[in-house]
C-alpha cells in the first residue's frame, strides 16, 4: 500500500460529492463590483468549496519516490491525449507518442479505427522506432532484425534455428496499449481497466466543446522542449490568470485574466474563460478611451473595414461578434458559437495536463509531461491545430506560411532547452520563471502554497491528484 502523501489538516477535498446540479449566472466574490461584463457568456457551473488549507506537501515537486509513485498510480492509469487523426491521415500511418518512460506507436487502421502498442521489441527490449510519423506495414528492429506487423504479429525473427524451440513457447508479440477516439482526437490509456473515455471526460464536460470543427483541424505547429522544473510546477502557470498582471504585462489592454470564469468538472477536468478584447481591470485608468494596437489587430482579422471600427475599446467585442456572424459561405459556422466563444479564449483541462485552449478558427493544445528519469525536469509540448479555408491565421495562433492543404503530414521541431525565441513572448515568460519556483520549493523558508480563488483550478487538480495516489481510484 502507498504511503499516505495528505495529513488530514491538508486534505484538499470536495466540500460535498459531486452531483449533477444546475448552472447559475457567473459571479464570484472576488470580481470587483464595478466591473461588469455584459457579454453572453455561458452560465458557470456552482462554485466548490475546496476549503483554504495550505499545501505543504512540497516534497512533491522533487521526490523520486513520489515521481515512482505519480508514474505508477496516476500516468498509467488515466487516458491520455496521443495526437489528431489527421497527424495519422491515412491507413498504415502511424505516430510515435512518448510518455514519461513509455513509448507507444499508434497506427491509423481503416476508416476512423486505431490501434497502439508498445514501442519495444520482444527479443531485448530496443526501441522499435524513433521516428515520430510516417507510414510503415510493418516493424523491423535495428537491433537484430526481428519483424513486427502494424498490428504487433511476430512476422520473423533473424536466424530462428538457432533459438530453441522452449525459448521461443512465450507470447513474443507486440503488447497492445488501449485506445480510443473521441471526434477525430486520440486518446490512450495503460490501463486496461479505465472508464470508457467519454464517461471519464465527462459528457457535461465534453458538451462545451460542441460547436468547435474539432474533427477538421490540420496540425501547423508542433514544439517539444525540456523545461527545468517538474511537471507540476511549470502546469499550475497555466491553469490560472493570477500570474497575468506580473508576467504579462503586455496582455493588460486586451485580455482580462481577473475576471476569468473557472468550471470544475468531475474527474479534475476544467474549464478556464479568459475574455478577450476586453482590459484587465488594473489596467483600465491606464487605457485610453480610444483604441490601442491589440484591438486594431483583432479588427483586422475580422475583417472589418476601418472606416467601420468602433472608436471605444469596449465596442470592440460586440463589433467582432458581429462581423463573425455576418460571414455566409465560411469555412466556419460562426452561428453555433456562444458570444464568448466568438471572442474569448476557453481552455479545457484535462487531468492531469492537458490544456486546449479553444476558438473557432482553430486551437492550442499544450502538455507538460513527466520527464523520463528526473522529477525536477518536465517535457513542454505545444501543438496548433487550424480549420482549413479560414484564409489568414489568427495573430494568437502565431504561426506563419502554415500548410493547412492536409496534403503533408508536419514533422515535430525539438528546441534547446534554452530557446525562448522559437517558444514565443508569452510563454518563453512563463518559461523563464518556472525555474525559479522549482527553486524555490526546496527552500526551509517556503512553508507551502496558498492559493486565491483565482488560482482554484490547482486546488482543483491537488484534490484529485491525491485520490490516486491516496489509491482512492
Amino acid at each position: 500500500m502507498t504511503e499516505e502523501r495528505v495529513r488530514d489538516d491538508d486534505h484538499l477535498r470536495f466540500a460535498e460529492p459531486y452531483e449533477p446540479l444546475d448552472y447559475e449566472p457567473y459571479r464570484q466574490s472576488y470580481v470587483l463590483p464595478e466591473w461588469k461584463d455584459t457579454r453572453a457568456l455561458h452560465k458557470k457551473r456552482p462554485s466548490r468549496d475546496l476549503g483554504t488549507a495550505r499545501h505543504t506537501d512540497t516534497a512533491v515537486y522533487y521526490s523520486r519516490e513520489v515521481m515512482q509513485q505519480e508514474w505508477d498510480l496516476i500516468w498509467s492509469k488515466v487516458w491520455l491525449l496521443a495526437g489528431h487523426l489527421n497527424d495519422i491521415p491515412k491507413e498504415n500511418a502511424f505516430m510515435k507518442v512518448d510518455r514519461g518512460p513509455e513509448s507507444v506507436i499508434i497506427v491509423r487502421g481503416k476508416g476512423q479505427s486505431v490501434r497502439g502498442m508498445y514501442n519495444v521489441c520482444q527479443h531485448r527490449g530496443t526501441r522499435l522506432i524513433e521516428q515520430d510519423f510516417g507510414s510503415a506495414k510493418k516493424f523491423v528492429c535495428p537491433f537484430h532484425k526481428w519483424e513486427f506487423s502494424n498490428t504487433g504479429e511476430l512476422l520473423k525473427i533473424e536466424d530462428r534455428e538457432t533459438f530453441r524451440e522452449e525459448a521461443l513457447c512465450h507470447d513474443l508479440n507486440l503488447p497492445k496499449v488501449r485506445t480510443a477516439v473521441w471526434r477525430g482526437w486520440v486518446f490512450m490509456t495503460l490501463n486496461d481497466e479505465a472508464p470508457e473515455l467519454e464517461d471519464w471526460l465527462g459528457r457535461d464536460f465534453l458538451a462545451h466543446m460542441e460547436p468547435y470543427d474539432l474533427e477538421k483541424v490540420i496540425r501547423i505547429r508542433d514544439v517539444q522542449q525540456e523545461w527545468p522544473a517538474n511537471w507540476k510546477t511549470a502546469h499550475e502557470a497555466f491553469i490560472e490568470g493570477y500570474h497575468v498582471q506580473a508576467t504579462h504585462p503586455q496582455l493588460y489592454p486586451a485580455v482580462d485574466a481577473y475576471h476569468a470564469q473557472t468550471d470544475l468538472f468531475e474527474n479534475g477536468h476544467g474549464i478556464s474563460v479568459y475574455q478577450f478584447m476586453s482590459p484587465s481591470p488594473q489596467y483600465i485608468s491606464r487605457l485610453p478611451g480610444g483604441l490601442v494596437e491589440e484591438h486594431k489587430i483583432f479588427l483586422r482579422e475580422a475583417g472589418i473595414p476601418e472606416a467601420e471600427w468602433p472608436t471605444h475599446w469596449s465596442e470592440v467585442p460586440g463589433a467582432i461578434i458581429k462581423a463573425k456572424l455576418a460571414k455566409k459561405d465560411y469555412a466556419i459556422d460562426y452561428s453555433k458559437f456562444t458570444e464568448g466563444q466568438l471572442v474569448d479564449d476557453w481552455s479545457f483541462g484535462v487531468f492531469p495536463t492537458t490544456e486546449m485552449f479553444l476558438h473557432p478558427e482553430g486551437f492550442f493544445i499544450q502538455n507538460w509531461l513527466p520527464h523520463p528519469s528526473d522529477p525536477e525536469k518536465c517535457i513542454y509540448t505545444v501543438q496548433v491545430y487550424a480549420v482549413p479555408g479560414i484564409g489568414e491565421l489568427p495573430s494568437f495562433m502565431a504561426v506563419e506560411n502554415a500548410d493547412l492543404s492536409g496534403k503533408k503530414v508536419l514533422p515535430r521541431t525539438y528546441i534547446d532547452t534554452n530557446d525562448m525565441v522559437n517558444l514565443g513572448p508569452v510563454i518563453s515568460q512563463d518559461r523563464a520563471l518556472v525555474p525559479r519556483v522549482q527553486k524555490g520549493l526546496h527552500s526551509k523558508g517556503y512553508k507551502g502554497a496558498v492559493y486565491s480563488e483565482q488560482e482554484i483550478r490547482i486546488r482543483h487538480f491537488f484534490d484529485e491528484y491525491y485520490r490516486y495516489l491516496n489509491g482512492l481510484k
